[in-house]
C-alpha cells in the first residue's frame, strides 16, 4: 500500500472533524492532531498542507459557524442543495433531483458497508468526509465514483458560495479537493498496477 494511502484514512478524519461545529470538537485538539496528520501529507503535498495551516490560522467562533452553516445557512453543508433546485411542493420533494442523488449516496454507502446515522441527510458535506475515511482502505471502484461523481462534481458551487462569503473555510474546501484527488489518482495506480 502507497504511503499516500495509509495516510488517507486520518487525513480524511480530521477533515470531518474540521467540518463540524465548533462547540462539538475540541479545536486545539482537532488542529494539533489535523497539523500532525498533515505534516505527513506535506511531505507528499506541500499546497494542501499550506491550505489547511491558512484554515487554522483562523479560530472559527461558534456564532460564525452557526451563521454560516446552520440554521438560515448562507452556505449549507448539503453539497446536493448547492446542485439542487429545492422542491417547492412536499409532492415535489419525493421526485426532486437532490431526493434521487441521496438515494443513490445511500445505496453506495450501504454498498460499502457502512451505515449513516439516522439523523444526517447522506448528502450532508462532515458525513461524506468521514465515510471516505472509513472506506479509504477498499480497492471498490464504488468508491472512486462516490468521488467523482458525487462530491467533486458538487464542490464547485459552495467553494463559489465560500468565495463570496470570503470565509476561511474556503481554504478547508480546497484543501478537501486536493486530497479526494490525489485519492482518486492513488487509486488509479493501485489498480493499475493490481
Amino acid at each position: 500500500m502507497s504511503d499516500r494511502i495509509q495516510v488517507l484514512p486520518d487525513l480524511y478524519a480530521a477533515l470531518a472533524e474540521l467540518w463540524c461545529s465548533p462547540q462539538d470538537i475540541d479545536r486545539e485538539e482537532v488542529s494539533r492532531a489535523a497539523r500532525e496528520k498533515f505534516s505527513r501529507w506535506e511531505l507528499m503535498d506541500e499546497e494542501g498542507a499550506a491550505l489547511l495551516s491558512r484554515f487554522l490560522e483562523d479560530p472559527i467562533l461558534e456564532e460564525d459557524y452557526v451563521e454560516l452553516f446552520e440554521l438560515e445557512p448562507r452556505c449549507p453543508l448539503y453539497l446536493g442543495s448547492h446542485s439542487f433546485d429545492e422542491p417547492q411542493t412536499c409532492p415535489g420533494a419525493g421526485m426532486s433531483d437532490r431526493n434521487g442523488y441521496m438515494l443513490e449516496l445511500l445505496a453506495i454507502y450501504r454498498h460499502l458497508g457502512l451505515t449513516p446515522n439516522k439523523g444526517e441527510l447522506s448528502d450532508y458535506l462532515p458525513l461524506m468526509v468521514e465515510f471516505l475515511a472509513l472506506s479509504a482502505e477498499s480497492e471498490d471502484p464504488i468508491r472512486e465514483k462516490l468521488i467523482e461523481e458525487y462530491i467533486l462534481p458538487h464542490l464547485p458551487p459552495m467553494r463559489s458560495r465560500l468565495e463570496e462569503l470570503n470565509t476561511p473555510y474556503l481554504y478547508l474546501l480546497e484543501a478537501l479537493e486536493r486530497v479526494l484527488r490525489i485519492d482518486v489518482e492513488a487509486g488509479r495506480k493501485v489498480a493499475s498496477h493490481g
